[in-house]
């Protein structure tokens, strides 16, 4: 019997090397993947073991990688924090939100940033509010807090202003 279980154990942490090969995957990943392949819960909490002890799994790199790429590709607090919960991070081991790992001056330049670039493709929208309701829009759907929206928004529009010629 202990013969079929190291042959389990090993078959599934092959797999489970092959998986981490490609990637870095949370220990909740991990295991959703190796139990979806069939092995049994018990060698899954063993291969896991393993991998941590071997520090092939650290839920807090995967958040940090998570949270980089995330501010990289422009997305906001809620997105991201959404993205950890989907990969099985929130309120690693440490006890806090890995999400708060973003500040909100962080995030508010990461919001400036995509917002100057679709403020580029809105110009050529004639009616000023739309420009600013869509550009809302666009900001919300990529995870920005609301007040961080709000004052991005509020200095595009201000900057826009003070790019027209005054009228006399």
């Amino acid at each position: 019997m202990s013969d079929f279980c190291d042959k389990s154990f090993r078959k599934a942490q092959n797999s489970a090397l092959r998986i981490l090969a490609h990637r870095e995957h949370s220990v909740a990943e991990l295991t959703q993947k190796l139990i979806r392949r069939g092995y049994a819960s018990e060698v899954v909490q063993q291969v896991i073991a393993e991998c941590l002890r071997l520090n092939y799994l650290d839920d807090q790199r995967v958040a940090q990688q998570v949270l980089a790429r995330m501010k990289r590709k422009g997305f906001g607090i809620h997105r991201v924090r959404s993205e950890l919960l989907k990969k099985g991070l929130a309120g690693a081991e440490s006890g806090d939100d890995p999400g708060e790992s973003m500040s909100p001056a962080e995030e508010h330049v990461v919001a400036r940033r995509v917002s100057l670039k679709k403020w580029e493709s809105l110009k050529h929208h004639p009616d000023a509010t739309k420009r600013k309701l869509r550009l809302q829009r666009f900001l919300r759907s990529r995870g920005f807090s609301d007040s961080v929206v709000i004052e991005v928004v509020a200095a595009m529009d201000k900057e826009e202003d003070a790019d027209l010629p005054a009228n006399n």
